[in-house]
């Protein structure tokens, strides 16, 4: 497999910061999907809230959001906590979008985490924002790395470290993001791990916008196959990586619970 992968397809001739600055965050809202808020913003007014966040300064923890992570977070206490606690959630997947339509609070638009990210690395290129990566095994990240900077040469990014470590070596880990003064660090640990270690650590943070990435540093260093344009299109891709992984295929009770709880919500409310 070529692990070398190019962004070309974000590097278009466009003002860029100028269709960042005409955009209107006015009708940014929050709209409940089973219990769980959700921001019901377009994929640019994300990118634009996370510049305002690095603007503002302080500490900002921003989730991604689909049918299977709804259900974790609602049936576990502390998860619930950390996703009512986040700065921004926002609707990956298109289930989400689904139910929303099916229970009338429709959602603008699906973000997708790969194609959200590197609409943050592009600004950071051309805002001078620092990043930081951690996720991963150490080679899979320093490939993550390379095919970033290939893309983006201006890019900074001032720190990466696998994902893999233990409890004595997470001290030296935050360390090294603290002292790199990221204003960005995208973290790839796996969900619930990722959004559970950010709340933890980012206490011990004055300025930094963590974004939880999922698997998106195996697919941007070449490991992973981004999943088939079918099932990206549709909002699909985590059951492309289910029937592609089948001892995940337990995830798929959670998120039949999900659709089901939509559609007897939808009925229930009629009476």
């Amino acid at each position: 497999m070529d692990k070398n992968v190019y962004y070309d397809s974000y590097k278009e001739e466009r003002d860029l910061i100028l269709e960042y600055n005409q955009v209107d965050l006015g009708d940014a809202r929050i709209t409940n999907i089973m219990g769980i808020g959700v921001d019901n913003i377009t994929r640019q007014q994300a990118v634009v809230k996370v510049m305002e966040m690095i603007k503002s300064g302080g500490v900002y923890h921003v989730i991604s959001l689909n049918p299977y992570k709804i259900q974790r977070f609602k049936a576990n206490a502390d998860l619930r906590l950390i996703a009512g606690s986040a700065d921004m959630r926002l609707a990956a997947g298109g289930g989400i979008q689904w139910a929303g339509k099916v229970l009338k609070t429709p959602i603008r638009e699906r973000i997708p985490t790969l194609s959200f990210i590197m609409d943050i690395v592009r600004i950071a290129e051309i805002k001078e924002f620092s990043i930081f990566l951690v996720g991963g095994k150490p080679e899979i990240v320093e490939r993550a790395f390379f095919n970033i900077r290939k893309s983006f040469p201006k890019i900074r990014i001032v720190g990466r470290h696998g994902g893999y470590f233990n409890e004595e070596r997470e001290k030296s880990v935050v360390e090294a993001m603290r002292k790199s003064e990221a204003n960005i660090v995208f973290v790839g640990l796996g969900f619930p791990r990722e959004d559970k270690w950010i709340s933890r650590i980012k206490g011990e943070f004055k300025n930094a916008v963590f974004i939880s990435v999922g698997g998106c540093i195996d697919i941007i260093s070449g490991e992973i196959k981004k999943a088939p344009a079918f099932f990206m299109e549709r909002g699909l891709d985590w059951f492309y990586r289910i029937i592609s992984k089948p001892w995940r295929i337990g995830r798929l009770a959670r998120i039949f619970i999900f659709f089901l709880g939509a559609v007897c919500k939808r009925l229930f409310s009629r009476k």
